[in-house]
């Protein structure tokens, strides 16, 4: 049976979408399909995307109708495509399907096999977030008080999702996400979102399926209290998928990125494109310098083991 992946991303997410899906074309062992959801595509940036689905993988882009969805509130400046991780499963997905969905700023690094495998008990299956590990953490607000939510239940990172369509329809999850989204402006959108329904009720990924920067951060790693030692060095010395979200470390096209796993991704694109060059985000990178001079984005001894990091072909 065919796996089934999906991503979201608009044309100007181009080159990262085409990192993401070479990757996972280039360690695939069975047969994958990639849906990548956003507007904006012509169809010289689809030939282009096509391009890196080859051996065992096949790409196809489904553009996103802004006007279908335009009650959905989504804060600083996030396209429509952001909440597509959720907005899928219910009128995209097909019916009866295990679906697994990651972020187009990822890279995946090994089969996934055992992810599609696993015995699921819940309509989702995630990540603890690495730094958000209990939904009531204080680095920012969401309304768990407001909900009367238990702040210590578990808080999933929605870069990796695996989504089983059947029950998430049958759980009515994509209507009472968005309507968490229409009531409040949250500052991680429909991440807050997703786990206001949850309520910590979704199957635990190891962290190695959604290494994050924050993993690798020491004094802002806060998943320490509820993840093993050993899962937690597993995300950081040999991760099935690199997450390079937005943190202090930059993004790995941008000028000034630190993340010790940037050449893993820099030598994908140079495959992708030999012509793309570094982004200057002049913003991130005034924060980058700050945290380090403030002493925030300190590493933990093993991340510097991720600047050998490869993919391990299929």
């Amino acid at each position: 049976m065919t796996r089934l992946v999906y991503t979201a991303a608009d044309s100007n997410y181009r080159l990262q979408a085409q990192v993401f899906l070479r990757s996972l074309s280039e360690t695939q062992l069975e047969s994958t399909h990639v849906i990548v959801f956003g507007s904006g595509w012509d169809s010289a940036g689809k030939t282009l995307l096509g391009a890196q689905a080859f051996g065992r993988v096949t790409a196809e882009v489904q553009p996103v109708d802004p006007s279908r969805h335009s009650s959905i509130r989504l804060t600083n400046g996030f396209p429509l495509a952001t909440a597509y991780n959720v907005l899928a499963p219910e009128s995209e997905l097909p019916r009866g399907a295990r679906a697994a969905y990651f972020d187009a700023d990822m890279v995946v690094r090994r089969d996934l096999g055992e992810l599609f495998e696993m015995e699921m008990k819940h309509s989702v299956g995630a990540v603890l977030d690495a730094h958000v590990a209990m939904i009531g953490s204080p680095s920012m607000w969401r309304p768990w008080r407001e909900e009367g939510i238990d702040p210590l239940l578990p808080y999933l990172n929605t870069g990796t999702l695996l989504v089983d369509v059947d029950r998430w329809n049958d759980e009515h999850m994509t209507p009472r996400i968005l309507k968490y989204l229409e009531t409040y402006d949250l500052p991680c959108v429909d991440q807050d979102a997703i786990n206001l329904v949850l309520r910590g009720g979704f199957d635990r990924l190891r962290p190695a399926y959604n290494s994050m920067p924050y993993h690798i951060m020491k004094l802002l790693r806060t998943v320490d209290l509820v993840e093993s030692l050993e899962d937690i060095d597993e995300a950081i010395t040999d991760p099935f998928v690199v997450h390079f979200h937005r943190s202090f470390l930059g993004k790995p096209w941008t000028i000034g990125s630190t993340h010790p796993a940037r050449s893993l991704w820099r030598s994908i694109a140079h495959q992708c494109d030999p012509k793309w060059r570094k982004e200057l985000d002049w913003f991130n990178l005034a924060r980058g310098v700050a945290a380090k001079y403030a002493k925030m984005s300190v590493l933990d001894e093993r991340a510097y083991s991720m600047a050998n990091l490869r993919l391990v072909k299929g």
